[in-house]
């Protein structure tokens, strides 16, 4: 019992808990969740492109100049115009949870091949299936709307955090 408790990430704990948490306060404030996306991905762009150029001004490949350009432009799009960046979180989020998802899947099925009487791997596998399946979901029906993607991007928090939270109290 004690090697366990010296094996548990107290990081891991954090990261369930504030995935809870970010996922309750998607489900109440929709709205505004989207918008600080959307803000944040723009910023992000922004940040990017100016990365970019500054590398640029110091071993000057063209790849960094026009990842600049392209990067500073679509931050100054997504902070200028609310619509479009509206219209393309859908997608963006589709991508990051079909990424998550991929990647639960694959350590799930690793985990079984390594040790099949351990439980920690149907956990990693259904958590990475139901991500998978909802970013399909996503990219199948964009016409739901950002408003209603952002409340069960908000489930999909919460059911994340609750991955984590069980596999912090597992110690696995």
């Amino acid at each position: 019992m004690e090697n366990r408790l010296q094996t548990r990430n107290f990081g891991l704990l954090l990261i369930s808990l504030l995935l809870i948490i970010g996922g309750i306060y998607v489900l109440f404030h929709p709205i505004a969740a989207l918008l600080a996306s959307a803000f944040m991905i723009g910023f992000v762009f922004v940040f990017l492109g100016v990365g970019y150029l500054f590398l640029y001004g110091q071993v000057k490949t063209y790849w960094a100049l026009g990842l600049g350009i392209l990067d500073l432009f679509i931050g100054i799009v997504f902070l200028s115009n609310m619509g479009v960046s509206a219209a393309s979180m859908p997608i963006i989020f589709a991508l990051w949870i079909l990424f998550v998802g991929i990647s639960q899947l694959t350590v799930g099925l690793d985990l079984r091949k390594l040790s099949s009487n351990s439980k920690g791997w149907k956990w990693w596998t259904a958590s990475g299936v139901f991500g998978i399946l909802f970013a399909l979901l996503i990219f199948l029906f964009p016409a739901v709307g950002a408003l209603s993607i952002t409340v069960v991007f908000g489930i999909y928090l919460i059911e994340y955090g609750a991955f984590e939270l069980n596999r912090y109290l597992k110690g696995f």
